[in-house]
């Protein structure tokens, strides 16, 4: 479900960025769910999996277009998270650097 938003969000942002003077092939959208990666790899059926159908597919089928890249990314250099959950003051800083932001 969250790759399909992600998905979405980037597709936005493609549209936006040569109004900005910048063009991209594609959108690299990192995730540390492997999951949800394998979700988007490789298609399944199954009971678990029947409810994400619809979005599923539009994040799959936007994969196979090669309008956006999911690439796996190690939990601990997720430089997001200080976006959605409270963090140590030293992963926070760690988090900000990697986002270019200084304090």
């Amino acid at each position: 479900m969250s790759a399909a938003a992600a998905t979405k969000e980037a597709l936005w942002l493609k549209k936006l960025l040569p109004d900005l003077g910048m063009n991209i092939n594609a959108v690299e959208i990192f995730c540390d769910n492997q999951g949800a990666l394998q979700l988007l790899k490789h298609p399944i059926a199954s009971a678990r999996s029947k409810h994400i159908d619809v979005l599923h597919h539009f994040a799959r089928e936007r994969v196979a277009r090669g309008e956006v890249v999911f690439s796996y990314i190690k939990t601990d250099d997720q430089v997001a998270d200080v976006m959605t959950k409270p963090l140590s003051p030293i992963r926070f800083q760690k988090c900000c650097e990697g986002m270019g932001l200084v304090l």
